[in-house]
């Protein structure tokens, strides 16, 4: 499969994401082992085997999803693509989606088409109240 865009390419991530498919999601992605995909607040995963493994472990253990990408923001470099988005995710019969989740995915243009390289999701806290500072330990 070819991308022509890197919304194209998106589009084909979330229809994968939504079908729970790991060769459509695998698809996506860049054929090169630099790929990394942060799952919200789990540990990065670097190299296709290790995205792949992600995904085939989030789609055994969860029913089906739907989700629904906004766009945040946006970065356009010649052979990249930075897009910061929240993502509205409902798992199984939930009929509201849970608080949104930040994701940035990054594109870069390759040989034959757009592919993913990035994918890094956590939650959305707008208005949550910060951690209180500690203060620094005096070191001499």
């Amino acid at each position: 499969m070819s991308y022509p865009t890197p919304e194209a390419a998106e589009t084909a991530f979330y229809a994968a994401f939504e079908a729970r498919s790991l060769d459509a999601m695998m698809a996506v992605w860049s054929g090169s082992d630099g790929i990394a995909c942060i799952h919200p607040l789990a540990a990065p995963l670097n190299g296709r085997a290790a995205v792949a493994a992600g995904w085939r472990s989030m789609f055994e253990a969860a029913g089906q999803f739907r989700v629904h990408a906004e766009l945040a923001h946006e970065m356009r470099e010649a052979g990249e693509v930075i897009r910061v988005v929240r993502e509205y995710l409902a798992i199984g019969q939930q009929a509201e989606s849970r608080p949104p989740i930040l994701a940035t995915n990054i594109y870069r243009k390759e040989a034959d088409g757009w592919r993913m390289v990035l994918h890094h999701a956590s939650p959305l806290q707008v208005g949550a109240t910060p951690p209180a500072r500690t203060p620094p330990a005096v070191l001499h």
